[in-house]
């Protein structure tokens, strides 16, 4: 065959496969061109680490190549990694000059391309995909997904680049702004003027000091009877809520659900750089974050309640449809819910006589701020010394707030661990002692129960309740390796379901056959894990992400693998929101997907993230030697 027309045969043969379908054109044909392709018979050994440093990229062309790791072998065969035609191997060893770790064989007859070491070095330098697909493969591959997501999704999803996009692009006009001197009514005139719902005030620097809105012209000028000469300073609202002009979108939306605000400040080095408004975020959806908080704000019984929750849901798919990242994402959920509890919480306190100090705390999923959809109770109360006497008070008062969560759609949980469980309703000393003894006798029940307390964050109440029991608790695990040691055993007894030869492993389930528990197979194992880090390293973080990322930095795994680590969940997190927004799960089968219905790039990334919680597990084994 002629070599023009051997290039072009090349090219389709690696344009359907990440990075190469969306390589720059011009290296596609570099990359080409420089292929070499070799035949691997069945179970012979393509390279491994008696082979030395790596110095030939490999891609599979036809058939299957099996990695084991080699001082693993026979004690973590569940960390085997197999390829498939499209993939590459192996790139860290060939970027890092070094041996690897993988012995790889052919599981059967394979043909495989080869690329050189000084050509893959050359491609790096020709195309910035194909560097970035190289130095961040998983980022790489998630990267990708969210585009075909975007297409599958139509025009809803037009504008997901926008939620991640700087804030200081939906800056369209200068920001109006006054010193805190100026009269009242020269303010009212210039918004009149200037049409605009909002004027910030500043220093003689530029620095804002204040804002005041249209809501504040009504409450605090017309009701107020405010004198007209007096000057802005008396009725605004001071030290406003700021932003970084290059913060992403989706924070200003968060922000905005968090506070009930309408309006963000945009600073540039801390001087007035823009105003961002509601309508400026949310000019293209229905949907609205300050509906959402007001509607639950202005609740005053069961049925608005649930009304506002369902409000609540709505905006999430609208925001999952508009392709706003999963971690972004589940933080608005977060708020949201949170808000609602905190409204329930209120509503409920008018009818109960409640004495002393109190804290509502939020476990399991939404103690961890990752609750999905799909989601249901479990929470606790801590009591002071004073409420402790009161304690049938309180549980009539959780009571009433557990049914109405239900009501709002957030079932009873199955397992009764919430407020109103008389076991669950404890003083700070009772907690206390619960805590030490499960550290001290981790019976099963007891790492079952520190598996979804030991991830409290507080909703509702005094707050600094949950902070000494934290630190107490964070003290007496770290003291005791021997808790942690079975903590981290627990967290190996889910292996994620990667097939021994070439695909999933699916569970024989007679209600939901042929499908995957992600929650269960997936998510838990990564959970777990940065539980046991996050106790080992003192970490006062309750979410997977932000432990992670702590790990990262206190140093129990390299900052690169945390940040793979947290693709890999984020990206697991995506396909079960994915499946609960898109497809109307049975109940039970929420956190459920059948892999053969996935398209073939999410299959590859679900099968790299399943390899990558493998690794997780593989280096939790390592440091507990399990």
């Amino acid at each position: 065959m002629p070599a023009e027309q051997l290039v072009q045969a090349t090219i389709e043969v690696l344009r359907p496969n990440a990075p190469f379908d969306h390589m720059e054109e011009e290296a596609l044909r570099f990359l080409a061109a420089r292929l070499e392709l070799v035949y691997f018979a069945r179970e012979s050994e393509i390279l491994g680490p008696q082979s030395g440093p790596v110095s030939q990229l490999y891609i599979i062309k036809q058939g299957v190549v099996r990695g084991r790791p080699a001082a693993a072998v026979r004690s973590a065969p569940e960390v085997d990694i197999v390829f498939g035609p499209g993939e590459c191997f192996p790139i860290g060893a060939l970027i890092g000059r070094r041996a690897t770790a993988y012995s790889y064989t052919a599981e059967e007859d394979c043909f495989c391309y080869r690329l050189a070491e000084e050509d893959f070095d050359a491609l790096r330098e020709r195309s910035a995909r194909f560097e970035h697909f190289c130095s961040d493969y998983l980022a790489a591959l998630v990267d990708q997904s969210h585009r075909v997501l975007r297409s599958q999704l139509g025009d809803a999803l037009a504008d997901e680049g926008r939620m991640r996009a700087p804030l200081r692009g939906l800056v369209t006009r200068p920001p109006v702004s006054c010193t805190p001197q100026t009269p009242i009514g020269d303010v009212l005139k210039m918004m009149r003027d200037q049409h605009v719902g909002s004027i910030v005030v500043v220093d003689e620097a530029r620095v804002p000091v204040g804002i005041f809105t249209q809501p504040d012209v009504l409450e605090r000028v017309a009701l107020a009877r405010a004198e007209l000469a007096a000057p802005i300073s008396s009725v605004m609202t001071p030290e406003p809520i700021v932003l970084a002009g290059e913060a992403p979108v989706y924070e200003a939306a968060l922000t905005m659900a968090r506070h009930g605000i309408r309006h963000i400040v945009l600073v540039e080095d801390g001087r007035l750089a823009g105003v961002v408004s509601e309508r400026d975020l949310f000019a293209l959806q229905r949907a609205s974050v300050r509906r959402a908080a007001d509607r639950i704000a202005t609740a005053s019984d069961k049925e608005a309640l649930a009304e506002a929750a369902a409000g609540i849901l709505q905006l999430t798919k609208a925001l999952f449809a508009q392709g706003m990242a999963t971690e972004a994402l589940i933080q608005v959920v977060t708020a949201l819910n949170d808000n609602l509890t905190q409204r329930v919480i209120e509503v409920a306190a008018q009818r109960h006589a409640l004495a002393g100090r109190y804290c509502w705390i939020a476990l399991g999923s939404e103690g961890r701020m990752e609750q999905t959809l799909v989601t249901d109770q479990d929470n606790a109360l801590i009591l002071d010394a004073t409420a402790g006497e009161a304690r049938d008070v309180y549980l009539a008062f959780a009571d009433e707030v557990n049914r109405t969560l239900d009501a709002c759609g957030f079932p009873l949980c199955k397992g009764n661990i919430m407020a109103r469980n008389p076991r669950w309703c404890m003083t700070l000393e009772e907690w206390r002692k619960t805590f030490v003894d499960w550290i001290r006798h981790p019976q099963p029940e007891a790492l079952l129960n520190a598996a979804i307390f030991f991830d409290l964050r507080a909703i509702a109440g005094d707050a600094q309740l949950v902070g000494t029991l934290r630190d107490g608790l964070l003290a007496q695990a770290k003291s005791t390796p021997s808790f942690l040691r079975l903590m981290a055993e627990n967290a190996l007894q889910a292996r994620p379901p990667i097939g021994l030869l070439r695909d999933f492993v699916i569970e024989d389930s007679k209600a939901f056959p042929g499908t995957i528990d992600l929650k269960k197979f997936a998510i838990r194992p990564v959970v777990d894990a940065a539980r046991v880090w996050a106790l080992a390293h003192g970490l006062a973080q309750t979410g997977t992400v932000p432990r992670l990322r702590a790990a990262g930095h206190a140093g129990a795994m390299p900052e690169n693998e945390s940040s793979a680590n947290v693709e890999a969940f984020n990206f697991i997190q995506t396909v079960r929101m994915r499946h609960q927004h898109l497809e109307a799960p049975a109940p039970g089968g929420e956190n459920r997907i059948d892999p053969d219905a996935l398209n073939e790039l999410d299959r590859r990334i679900l099968k790299e993230a399943f390899r990558q919680v493998s690794k997780l597990q593989e280096r939790l084994r390592l440091d507990y030697q399990l």
